[in-house]
């Protein structure tokens, strides 16, 4: 049953934490890590958050799920749109 809570917490972390982390990416300075791996690590992690967000929203019947699934969805789709439209006309 441990192992079970660990992989529920696991599973919940990666879409309450995943979107917000990857939209700080987005505004760490260049100076710190190459744009590539920045637009790498926040594209990655976004979409993760993306999938695992909308597998909670759909699959979960509680407001708890529904409230940090849209959270780390609607926090790893800004993150995204900042990593294809923003970042390359930062120089």
């Amino acid at each position: 049953m441990e192992s079970l809570a660990l992989l529920a917490t696991l599973i919940i972390s990666l879409t309450a934490l995943g979107g917000p982390i990857s939209l700080a990416l987005t505004f760490v300075p260049q100076k710190l890590l190459p744009l590539a791996v920045i637009k790498i690590l926040a594209f990655l992690l976004g979409l993760l958050a993306i999938v695992v967000g909308l597998f909670l929203m759909i699959n979960v019947d509680s407001n708890g799920a529904l409230l940090m699934g849209g959270f780390g969805v609607a926090t790893a789709l800004v993150a995204i749109y900042r990593v294809i439209k923003v970042i390359p006309k930062i120089k």
